[in-house]
């Protein structure tokens, strides 16, 4: 324990200053009687006691409490032994001697108590979570603010409580204690510890043996690292799954049930635009298929696609929020944008109490935008397969046209070929005209059709 150097270092009643009372005068009569009696050299050695608790307990008002009982003794020295010179000067050393001693002891103690505030000060605030711990009965035996921050509860709470009511699978227990145990040491070991309200956290803990049967640890939570680390793993998935699907309806399908597995408590469903409304297309729980009717929620979708901004819960306010609504931890509403335009919107609820961090935000945006992405390409996709019908179509009615046109050409040409006049001769001059012209529509179907194969092989 710190203390400030005061003679009554709290409002709590300090039994300490009346045993460092009783046991001066004790001393102090003790040596009078000595000195007395002629006897200078065993009861001085009394003294080392009060001037051992005073600095030890008021370090510097102690130390000067000191000098005061050490001249206290000259001054008794001098009054039982003079004129006896040399009494007076062995008296003077062993006055020294009190001086010195007194001096090294405010020193070290000095020394050791600012070690104490420098390690406390790392104890206390540091921003991971230490504990001692008894490694026989598993007991805390003390815990600083961070530890008490990641089990949801106070220090003070902490101290004396069972550390397996927080971790609780037994087989990461013995692990750990089966490392502890063999080393004397364990460094980044895993575990799943469980706080008062229930929520379970993955923690990395070392730990190390000190004296005795005690154990210091230190736990870094890691939940948010790993739930991000997940969201990521899960939108690398799914977006190999918007690279290679081709049918966008079953694929929103599959990225709706994938989403909601990246987190758990997770509940994804998305509203596609269908002309100037929104409807739901997708929920990855049939549990809650209410969310589709529910009114405020509905309402938070259409605002986040009118104005393509992401809408919170929270928005709305709590009497604007149906039943449904306010039992959900969190609820997002991402708009689906490409290029400036709203395709739907990424709905995201959470079930328990905690909500989205913004690291899981700014993902779930990502990926809201990845699906407005697909869809466009899709749409695009869409539109290319029609206008190559369309080609093949034009293509195939210039090829039937030009054969239907040829053949009463050659009719006429032939009738024409019949007949010995200036008309004739004008006739079948313009009749290899149109033959010509067919020819070069001929030609550019042609031509046209080779473009489209090589468009379909370079996409």
């Amino acid at each position: 324990m710190v203390h400030d150097g005061s003679l009554v270092p709290g409002r709590a009643p300090d039994l300490w200053l009346p045993v460092l009372l009783v046991t001066s005068a004790l001393t102090l009569a003790l040596a009078a009687y000595g000195l007395s009696r002629g006897l200078t050299e065993v009861f001085p050695h009394l003294l080392y006691i009060p001037i051992l608790l005073a600095i030890y307990r008021y370090e510097r008002n102690g130390f000067f409490f000191s000098l005061l009982l050490s001249s206290l003794y000259i001054g008794m020295v001098y009054h039982f032994t003079y004129p006896d010179i040399v009494a007076l000067a062995g008296e003077v050393v062993q006055f020294i001697t009190l001086i010195g001693i007194a001096t090294i002891i405010f020193y070290l103690v000095t020394l050791l108590r600012d070690r104490e505030k420098r390690y406390r000060g790392i104890f206390e605030n540091s921003q991971a979570g230490v504990f001692l711990i008894n490694k026989r009965d598993l007991r805390i035996l003390e815990a600083n603010r961070r530890a008490a921050e990641i089990l949801e509860c106070s220090p003070g709470d902490l101290n004396g409580a069972d550390l397996l009511s927080f971790w609780r699978d037994e087989e990461e227990v013995r692990a750990f204690l089966g490392r502890l145990g063999k080393s004397g040491a364990v460094l980044e070991h895993t575990g799943t510890f469980t706080d008062t309200r229930g929520a379970r956290h993955h923690v990395v803990i070392s730990a190390g043996v000190l004296s005795g049967d005690d154990v210091v640890c230190t736990i870094v939570d890691v939940t948010e690292r790993q739930r991000t680390e997940t969201l990521l793993r899960g939108a690398a998935k799914l977006s190999g799954m918007l690279v290679r699907g081709q049918d966008t309806h079953s694929l929103l399908q599959k990225a709706c049930a994938n989403l909601c597995n990246v987190r758990e408590g997770l509940v994804i469903g998305i509203w596609l635009k269908a002309g100037e409304g929104i409807t739901p297309f997708a929920l990855s729980d049939d549990d809650y298929q209410h969310l589709s009717s529910d009114r405020s929620a509905e309402n938070l979708i259409r605002q986040a696609c009118e104005t393509k901004k992401i809408v919170s819960r929270d928005t709305a306010g709590d009497g604007k929020l149906s039943p449904e609504m306010a039992s959900f931890g969190d609820f997002r509403a991402i708009p689906m944008m490409t290029g400036g335009e709203v395709l739907g919107v990424l709905a995201v609820a959470h079930t328990s109490g905690a909500r989205l961090n913004k690291n899981e935000v700014d993902l779930l945006t990502t990926v809201a935008k990845d699906l407005a992405s697909t869809l466009k390409l899709s749409e695009l996709e869409e539109e290319k397969r029609e206008a190559y019908t369309q080609i093949d179509r034009n293509i195939e009615q210039f090829a039937i046209l030009g054969d239907h046109i040829r053949n009463p050409l050659q009719v006429i040409v032939g009738l024409a070929c019949m007949e010995e006049s200036r008309s004739a001769e004008t006739i079948v001059e313009q009749a290899y005209t149109i033959h010509s012209l067919i020819s070069r529509l001929d030609s550019g179907w042609i031509e046209s059709a080779g473009i489209r194969d090589y468009l379909r092989r370079h996409p």
